[in-house]
């Protein structure tokens, strides 16, 4: 992963390990606080692909919005960004878990572990290369909007959980 440290910004370093930290975390806080329904809206309550793409989206999410304020990214063009990074972070989840899953008829912990740490680095690059460049960008609402619909499927599919494989259990 050396070689995606030159494509992250120097601020985001630290935040990168912070959010692999409270991804590990967040798996357990679940079953912790004796599985309350308001943890449950923010971390895995079963072991399907869907609940752990938690993992990286709040944790993300919460230091993106810590950042906003500490450093000052009072531009909408931080949390546009962000957005699309946690996005490509969760598809990175799914792409690479159900091809080497695919592949091997299995899965392992310290793999999925890979694929989780690969999947941060991953999206703090792709928001430090969108900062890099200038890309037309939608308005406050639609990105905040977007935030929103995610966050919020997340809390529906959790109690309503689609029949597909992407929110069974895997174990």
């Amino acid at each position: 992963m050396k070689f995606l440290s030159k494509y992250i910004d120097a601020k985001d370093k630290p935040y990168i390990l912070i959010v692999i930290v409270l991804g590990c975390l967040n798996h357990f806080l679940y079953d912790i606080s004796g599985k309350l329904a308001g943890v449950a809206i923010f971390c895995p309550v079963n072991e399907s692909t869907w609940e752990h793409l938690k993992l990286l989206f709040f944790p993300f999410l919460f230091v993106s919005v810590f950042q906003y304020f500490k450093f000052h990214f009072h531009t909408i063009r931080f949390f546009y960004y962000r957005f699309i990074a946690a996005l490509c972070g969760i598809l990175s989840i799914i792409v690479l878990f159900y091809t080497y899953t695919g592949v091997i008829g299995q899965h392992f912990l310290f793999v999925d572990l890979l694929i989780f740490i690969f999947s941060v680095f991953l999206s703090f690059s792709i928001c430090h290369y969108l900062q890099q460049r200038e890309l037309t960008l939608p308005s406050q609402t639609i990105v905040f909007s977007l935030w929103i619909l995610v966050s919020m499927s997340f809390f529906a599919f959790t109690c309503f959980p689609p029949d597909i494989p992407l929110f069974f259990p895997t174990l």
